[in-house]
């Protein structure tokens, strides 16, 4: 047998034995299934199940706090503020489900009531065990506080061009009418010219010049001026503050 191949089986001897250990001892095995080899490794001196559960409550509580100190002085230097409720509400639910996981004689129910179920169900691995659940659920925290990092500034971003409040100070409204007054006139100058131009066969007949002028006035104002987007928003503007506090089927203006 080769060096390597004796190294690998003495390995997995020394692995098989340490395994046996802890499924024999009911403390150890209790240890296992919550905290796994690196909490038995902290807490080799532990003898009982209240000792582990100490040490793990204490040290779940001072990583988490750290957490939670370094989110609140980033917040107070002005940075990771997009996402911030749910930063901590993310790290306040891993925080006490972990504590849970440690403290409790159970397992949480969301593993033994769906996830060991769906994933021994169809065959896609052993059952797991609480301390495999929270490594999952650690690293999906950290995935998803990463993804709302992201996210959250596009978000913004897209709110405020979407939510952007229109100016309805009154230079704003100076501002629009004066656009609509700029508009009126070119379309005046226009009516004009083309009344000129259309005229000119009854220049020798009054009567029948104004008619020609009073019909095309008419067509312009109708066609051409009211189509314009400024001249609608405004009379739609002036309808609706004029029907404004006007009781439910009132006919005409108020």
């Amino acid at each position: 047998m080769a060096e390597k191949d004796r190294d690998a089986a003495s390995d997995f001897y020394v692995h098989l034995k340490l395994m046996r250990e802890v499924l024999s001892d009911p403390v150890k095995r209790f240890a296992y299934d919550r905290f796994g080899m690196e909490g038995l490794a902290r807490c080799a001196k532990c003898l009982t199940t209240k000792e582990h559960v100490e040490s793990a409550v204490i040290g779940a509580l001072g990583t988490y706090g750290a957490v939670g100190v370094f989110l609140v002085g980033a917040n107070a230097l002005g940075f990771l503020k997009d996402g911030a409720y749910w930063r901590y509400l993310a790290l306040l639910a891993v925080a006490s489900l972990e504590v849970r996981t440690a403290m409790r004689p159970d397992h949480p129910a969301l593993l033994t009531r769906w996830v060991n179920p769906l994933v021994v169900g169809l065959g896609w691995r052993p059952a797991y065990v609480p301390f495999q659940m929270m490594v999952i659920v650690r690293k999906a925290a950290v995935s998803a506080a990463q993804f709302l990092g992201l996210l959250m500034p596009l978000w913004r971003d897209y709110g405020v061009q979407r939510m952007a409040p229109t100016d309805d100070s009154e230079e704003a409204r100076h501002r629009q009418l004066d656009r609509l007054d700029g508009v009126v006139q070119a379309g005046n100058m226009d009516v004009t010219r083309i009344l000129e131009l259309e005229s000119v066969a009854f220049r020798e007949n009054e009567a029948a010049k104004g008619d020609l002028r009073n019909a095309m006035k008419k067509y312009m104002v109708q066609n051409v001026v009211h189509q314009e987007k400024d001249v609608r928003n405004a009379i739609g503007q002036s309808l609706g503050r004029r029907r404004a506090g006007v009781p439910h089927g009132a006919v005409g203006t108020k």
